[in-house]
């Protein structure tokens, strides 16, 4: 476990120290100066087009509920359990009118594996609060096909207040053509965009009908949905 290095341990670890603290200080501003480099000519560049940039951020969730977040640090997100490391992201995303494309919007806590003490449910709502605190749009991705109730997990996150500008589905191969995905998904899009539709009118695997849970999607909210 990376919690068992010095450096990263819960207690007492060289990143609580002055040392560390300066080390990934320093880290974490060379990755935001040379993003906020690239989005600053991004947007120079498209500033009198209708095209919206994006930055896409990685969700570093794995040990994300240990107090070092040895992932994140390691891909230079100063984010630990006593700083906000996102608040310097979204505040460069803000600068440049940029808005964050955010991976991992199919994934659960309770499918990822204990001994990583991962979180990729709170991960997501962290980056959502400080995106929204400088008003900096996020368009969602999937990680995988096929995650354990990944499309009722994505659609929660689409739903929520934080994390509703966008969504981009990838991974469009043969998984997702295969009977087992493709029906549930389909009716995933169709109770996005039509919430207002009769149960039975929804398909199974079989093509019959069957009862299933309808969204109630705020009067405000503007779904976006792509493929890729």
């Amino acid at each position: 476990m990376p919690t068992a290095n010095t450096f990263f341990k819960d207690h007492g670890g060289s990143w609580e120290s002055p040392y560390g603290d300066f080390f990934l200080s320093w880290y974490s501003s060379q990755l935001i100066a040379h993003g906020d480099r690239l989005l600053s000519l991004a947007s120079s560049v498209f500033s009198d087009s209708a095209v919206n940039i994006f930055g896409k951020v990685p969700l570093m969730h794995s040990w994300h509920g240990t107090r070092s977040h040895p992932s994140e640090l390691t891909a230079g997100f100063y984010n630990t359990a006593t700083r906000k490391g996102y608040e310097e992201v979204a505040e460069m995303f803000a600068r440049n009118s940029c808005k964050i494309i955010l991976p991992g919007m199919d994934q659960s806590d309770k499918y990822q594996l204990k001994e990583s003490l991962s979180s990729p449910e709170s991960l997501l709502a962290e980056i959502g609060t400080a995106c929204n605190k400088h008003g900096v749009g996020i368009s969602g991705q999937n990680s995988t096909v096929g995650a354990p109730d990944g499309l009722k997990q994505i659609k929660k996150n689409m739903l929520s207040e934080n994390l509703n500008d966008s969504f981009i589905f990838q991974r469009i191969g043969a998984q997702f053509f295969a009977p087992e995905h493709f029906p549930l998904f389909i009716e995933f899009v169709r109770k996005l965009n039509q919430p207002e539709l009769h149960s039975g009118n929804l398909p199974t695997k079989e093509g019959t009908t069957t009862a299933t849970d309808s969204v109630h999607t705020r009067s405000n909210l503007n779904i976006h949905m792509q493929s890729a």
